[in-house]
C-alpha cells in the first residue's frame, strides 16, 4: 500500500515477502546525480521481481549526497518505479530536528515510509533511542522505519528498546541484521501485525529464508540482479540447494568488494551493469586494475553480465 502524504498516519499494511535492494546513487565527479545510470539501475531491480526499494540508504550514501541533490533523487526515484513497488527513502542524520529537516525536502512524494538510524555522533543509550525515534515518529509525515545499524551507530536495537517503539504506530517496521532480535520478537505476540520485519544480514539470507524469514534487504542485489531473481524463484519452488548457491554468488562478489573498499568497486560493477557513476564517497580512492579484472570475471561467471 502506498502511503498519501496527506494522510500518511493512515492503517497500515505489511510489506510484502520478497528482497528489498537498497539502491546506489550514481553522481558525476560534481556530486550531481546520474539520472540515466539511476532509473536503469531501478529498472533492473523492477524486472528482476524487487518487492520494494531502499532509496538512499547506506548503499545509497545517503549521508554523502550533495543537499542540492537529496529531494531530486527521491522524487526521480518515486517517478520511475511509478507505484510498481513500495519505496522507502532515507533520511539519517544526528538529531531529530535535522531528520524532519530532511523529510521536509522531501515534499508531498507518496512513499511508504522513511527510514531512520539511531544518530551515528554520540552513543545513545536504550532510554535515549526510544525517546529520538518516539519525538521522530510523532512529528514525521510519513510511517517511520527503524534501522538496526549498530557497526555505525555504536547503538544497537534490543528487543527491550523496540517493545515501546512497536506501540507506536507511525512506527512502521524495523530493518535489521540481528537474526537473534528477529527470533526473539517471533515467540512473542507484541508485534503488530502491520509491522514488518525486514532483514539485512546477506551471509545468511539463505537460513533466514528456511526458517520463514521472508524479507530480506540488500545493497548487493542492486549488482546482483540476475541471482536475485533467480535466489527468489527458487523459493516458490522450494529449493533450498539453488537458493545457496545464487546467495554464494552474492557473497563471492561481495568478498571481492572487501578485498579493498566496498564502495569505489560497488561503483565499477554498476558500470559493468551499464549504470556507471560514482557509488562511493567523494574522498574513496578508485579501486585497483587488477581488483576491477577479478570484479569483472566474478560478474561473467556467476551470470551477471
Amino acid at each position: 500500500m502506498f502511503i498519501n502524504t496527506q494522510n500518511s498516519k493512515m492503517k497500515k499494511n505489511q510489506m510484502k515477502n520478497g528482497f528489498y535492494p537498497a539502491l546506489g546513487t550514481p553522481t558525476d565527479d560534481n556530486g550531481k546525480l546520474i539520472e540515466i545510470s539511476y532509473v536503469k539501475g531501478i529498472e533492473l531491480m523492477v524486472a528482476s521481481g524487487a518487492a520494494g526499494m531502499l532509496c538512499m540508504g547506506s548503499m545509497g550514501n545517503m549521508v554523502g549526497i550533495r543537499n542540492s541533490e537529496y529531494a531530486k533523487t527521491a522524487s526521480l526515484c518515486v517517478n520511475a518505479v511509478a507505484k510498481r513497488v513500495p519505496v522507502m527513502v532515507g533520511v539519517m542524520d544526528c538529531a531529530v530536528n535535522r531528520v524532519l529537516d530532511r523529510i521536509e525536502t522531501l515534499g508531498n512524494i507518496e512513499i511508504e515510509g522513511v527510514v531512520a538510524t539511531v544518530p551515528y555522533y554520540y552513543k545513545l543509550n536504550g532510554s535515549e533511542i526510544v525517546n529520538f525515534y518516539t519525538l521522530l515518529s510523532k512529528h514525521s509525515k510519513y510511517p517511520l522505519f527503524i534501522y538496526d545499524l549498530p557497526s555505525v551507530t555504536q547503538s544497537p536495537i534490543t528487543k527491550d528498546i523496540l517493545a515501546p517503539l512497536m506501540k507506536i504506530p507511525n512506527i512502521a517496521g524495523i530493518k535489521t541484521a540481528n537474526i537473534n532480535l528477529i527470533l526473539d520478537l517471533s515467540r512473542t505476540d507484541s508485534v503488530r501485525s502491520d509491522f514488518s520485519i525486514l532483514y539485512s544480514g546477506l551471509d545468511s539470507f539463505d537460513a533466514a529464508i528456511e526458517i520463514g524469514i521472508r524479507k530480506n534487504l540488500d545493497g548487493m542485489f542492486t549488482c546482483t540482479p540476475y541471482n536475485s531473481k533467480m535466489m527468489y524463484e527458487n523459493i516458490e519452488h522450494g529449493d533450498a540447494l539453488k537458493i545457496s548457491d545464487h546467495l554464494n554468488n552474492i557473497l563471492v562478489l561481495r568478498n571481492l568488494f572487501l578485498k579493498e573498499n566496498v564502495f569505489p568497486a560497488y561503483s565499477y560493477a554498476m558500470e559493468l551493469l551499464g549504470c556507471p557513476g560514482n557509488y562511493h564517497p567523494d574522498y574513496n580512492n578508485q579501486v585497483s586494475d587488477q581488483l576491477k579484472e577479478e570484479i569483472y570475471g566474478c560478474m561473467k561467471s556467476i551470470k551477471e553480465i
